[in-house]
């Protein structure tokens, strides 16, 4: 197993620092997360992703020379296309998944990841599609449910949202990330209901996931210095899962802020969420496309 390198707490190297620590002073300065002059943001090192890297070669290499049927090739593409799509190389990983579409028509999961694309181009018809085709080839998907209400969810359908976030929600109730996108949907569907049902499912969270936490936080029991105490706590500031319980809290951090109409500390938070480059994690995902309506919204 190659070590991978130490994450540490503040990256001052990123090249958008300074505009964030600008951007940071319209954020509440009693945030321990943010403040007018610190950000928490995790180190971004190229060794950490050094196993994909080779892996892909590797793959790469047998696509390229071996002799194999229709099935396995189009595994070997899906697979790389996963690799690429944990990196950020969402164009090649998009090339990948087709390709092994082509070779392999009724595959489940490139159907998901090609919605999923299509979601965040906001081609909300062809991910509908693509995210129907999915369940008709395998109903028990269980993330394609979780995909189809957010593609519901942005475009106002929250009905039908609510429907499918259901769906996730009770394929495991232990899971926070499924307890708070039912809450962040149903404060558009049935607002006076969203407190009480996100205090309702709490009490079956886990706490193995860092996610309960910021339920907690939604809810009032902890305070953001609390918040920040326990992520010290939950994951070693110099460790890889540091970076992806920031990219989440900066995430739903920055939700909470767009609800409440405070639309510039949202920004600032996306750009958070997004700055620690966590690219396979839906926060990272859904704060870029959060980030693309807010620019455009800006531009109007």
């Amino acid at each position: 197993m190659i070590k991978r390198s130490r994450l540490l707490t503040f990256a001052w190297c990123l090249p958008n620092l300074f505009v964030i620590l600008f951007l940071a002073g319209c954020v509440n300065s009693n945030s321990t997360f943010v403040s007018r002059n610190k950000v928490v943001l995790a180190e971004q090192n190229p060794n950490v992703h050094f196993e994909q890297e080779v892996m892909i070669v590797r793959i790469s290499q047998v696509l390229l020379v071996g002799r194999m049927s229709n099935e396995e090739r189009a595994s070997l593409h899906f697979e790389r296309g996963v690799l690429y799509d944990s990196l950020g190389l969402w164009a090649l990983a998009r090339y990948d998944f087709t390709q092994s579409l082509a070779l392999q028509p009724k595959m489940a999961a490139v159907y998901n990841y090609l919605g999923l694309y299509l979601l965040l181009d906001e081609d909300y018809d062809g991910a509908l599609e693509a995210f129907n085709a999915v369940l008709d080839l395998d109903p028990t998907y269980e993330y394609t449910f979780l995909n189809r209400g957010l593609n519901f969810y942005y475009v106002g359908r929250n009905n039908l949202a609510e429907e499918d976030f259901i769906k996730f929600y009770r394929a495991d109730k232990t899971d926070p990330y499924r307890v708070l996108w039912l809450y962040l949907n149903e404060l558009k569907y049935k607002p006076n209901d969203a407190r009480q049902n996100l205090a309702n499912r709490a009490g079956g969270l886990s706490k193995d996931y860092w996610g309960t936490y910021i339920v907690q936080y939604y809810l009032g029991e902890l305070t953001l210095a609390d918040l920040f105490r326990k992520a010290q706590q939950f994951a070693d500031p110099a460790s890889p899962q540091y970076a992806e319980i920031l990219t989440e809290t900066y995430f739903y951090l920055a939700k909470q802020k767009l609800n409440a109409g405070q639309t510039e500390e949202a920004e600032t938070l996306f750009k958070l969420a997004v700055a620690n480059q966590v690219y396979n994690f839906v926060e990272y995902r859904f704060a870029v496309l959060e980030l693309a309506k807010l620019k455009r919204a800006q531009a109007e």
